[in-house]
This record gives structure tokens, C-alpha cells and sequence, in this order.
């Protein structure tokens, strides 16, 4: 475990490893979709909440002011309050990148009080705004009273949750799609480097050591062949229970031949995503 404190000082967004994010449990992997020039600016004064009124400088995303389906009032300027916003789908942060992922960034978030809500309803996300401090009333006297009653709202909303996660999935998508609002961004968010994995930690790169061929239960060949060589990123790994391995061994099935503590879930440069043995495979960054 790391101590998630410690590193707030290193950087305006600190970075750790994969598997210190899934030793902490941190929420993720999730994305800022954004221009070039705006993740230069986060490298360097770290995420800011920007608040303001719709369509001004620093707010080009947002809603406008008008009424909102037919609930008789303009949505919030942002749809969760003011805050930092992320997504658990690449594909949305890319649109938000003017289509592209070159330089996206992968975060997790250090958010375990948050609200997770799905709604499919224009009234229902009204009704869920109102109850958590949004003044329909105010939004309705135009852009000052909307940005007023956005902030009251976004209190409110900060004094209870560290962030909120609109999931916005369903057979298709909801209203705006998932979208993660973080409140009070410093402390809370910690890039992903890859370049510190090491070992068969996740986001490690590791290589075949020889033809990997997958076998059944009663060691008979199937599916493709990985070839020796063959590049990988490992995505987990799970520690087999010794009295088991020596059983399997007994079996003389060819599966557990070479493994020594581990079964490892890697995503192949060519292959998909299969599970491997330890023996089967080489760290890059040992």
C-alpha cells in the first residue's frame, strides 16, 4: 500500500503505478477528454474548478438556458454541478478531444464517498437536482440567477460527496452519458504511469518466453497460439493456492508445467487478452 499523502507533494497531479490504484482501490480507470493545450496546464497547475456562466471564457462545455425537456426550468450550467470532470468511457473523452486520444491521459480518483445515479429522464434529473439544492425559481431570472443557483447547488452537493458518478447507461445511452464530478480535485486525483510497473504488477510489459498454447482441464489444445516473443501488457494476476498447483502437477497437464505462484491476465499486442502462467512469461522491468 502507499500512502496516497505523501505524493501530493511531488506533483500538481501526482503519478503512481496501476497496481498502487488497485491496492488503494482507488475508482478507475476514468479520463478528461480536453485539448492539448488545457492538459499542458493541468500538468502544471493541476485540475481547477472553474465556475462561471454558460458559453464564456473557460466554459465551453455546458447547458444553455434552455428549458430543460418540459420541466418548466433551464438545467443546472453543468450537469452535476462545478467541478472537475471525468469519464469511465474513452470514447466520450475522446469526443471531448475533438475526436482524437493521442496524449489522453488515464487517472483514478481517490473518491470513496461518492453518489452513483442512472437516471433516463429529463424530469427524474430535475427532480434529483432540485432535492439536492438547485432553485428552478432562480435558474428561470436568467444566466446570473442560473450560475447562482448552479453554485448553491454544487455546495451542497460538495458538503455531502466527494464526487458524483452519473453512469448514464442503458440499452443505449442517458441524456448526457457517464460523467464523473469531482468536487474538490487536489488530493484526489493520481495519474497513471506506466513507466513505474514493475515485475508482474498491472500495466507491467512482459513478454512470451516461448509458443504459449492454451489447454482444457484435460490438457488438450485450443484456440491460438501466442507466439515466443510476443509483446503484453498485464492487466492482473492472481496467486495460486499451492496445495492446488502440486495436484495439478500430479495431473501432468501440460497448462501448469511452467507456473510457479501465479495465473497472469495479459492483453497481447497480438492475441486478445488471456491468462498466462508466471513461467510462461518475462518482465521488461524486472
Amino acid at each position: 500500500m502507499i500512502k496516497l499523502k505523501s505524493l501530493l507533494c511531488e506533483a500538481k497531479v501526482p503519478k503512481i503505478s496501476l497496481q498502487q490504484a488497485l491496492d488503494n482501490k482507488l475508482f478507475g480507470p476514468v479520463y478528461h477528454g480536453t485539448t492539448e493545450a488545457n492538459r499542458e496546464k493541468i500538468d502544471q497547475e493541476g485540475f481547477k474548478v472553474i465556475t462561471g456562466l454558460y458559453n464564456t471564457s473557460g466554459m465551453s462545455q455546458g447547458y444553455s438556458g434552455d428549458e430543460y425537456g418540459y420541466t418548466g426550468a433551464p438545467p443546472p450550467v453543468h450537469h452535476l454541478g462545478y467541478g472537475a470532470y471525468f469519464t469511465t468511457v474513452r470514447s466520450i473523452a475522446k469526443r471531448f478531444a475533438g475526436d482524437t486520444a493521442k496524449g489522453m491521459k488515464t487517472y483514478f480518483l481517490d473518491i470513496p464517498n461518492r453518489e452513483e445515479i442512472n437516471w433516463g429522464s429529463p424530469r427524474t434529473m430535475m427532480k434529483w437536482w432540485v432535492q439536492n439544492g438547485y432553485d428552478p425559481i432562480l435558474a428561470n431570472r436568467g444566466e446570473a440567477g442560473r450560475y447562482i443557483a448552479t453554485v448553491k447547488m454544487t455546495e451542497n452537493l460538495k458538503s455531502k460527496w466527494d464526487a458524483v458518478w452519473y453512469k448514464g447507461k442503458s440499452i443505449y445511452r442517458l441524456l448526457d452519458g457517464d460523467q464523473v464530478c469531482v468536487y474538490e480535485p487536489e488530493g484526489k486525483i493520481f495519474e497513471i504511469d506506466l513507466s513505474l510497473s514493475r515485475g508482474l504488477d498491472a500495466g507491467s510489459k512482459v513478454r512470451a518466453l516461448r509458443d504459449i498454447q492454451w489447454t482444457d482441464w484435460e490438457g488438450k489444445a485450443y484456440g491460438s497460439i501466442v507466439p515466443a516473443g510476443t509483446l503484453g501488457i498485464v492487466k492482473d494476476k492472481s496467486k495460486v493456492d499451492p496445495e492446488m498447483l502440486a495436484k495439478w502437477r500430479i495431473s501432468n497437464n501440460p497448462r501448469y508445467n511452467n507456473i510457479n505462484k501465479y495465473f497472469v491476465t495479459v492483453k497481447w499486442k497480438k492475441g486478445g487478452e488471456k491468462q498466462v502462467v508466471d513461467g510462461d512469461i518475462e518482465p521488461l522491468n524486472p
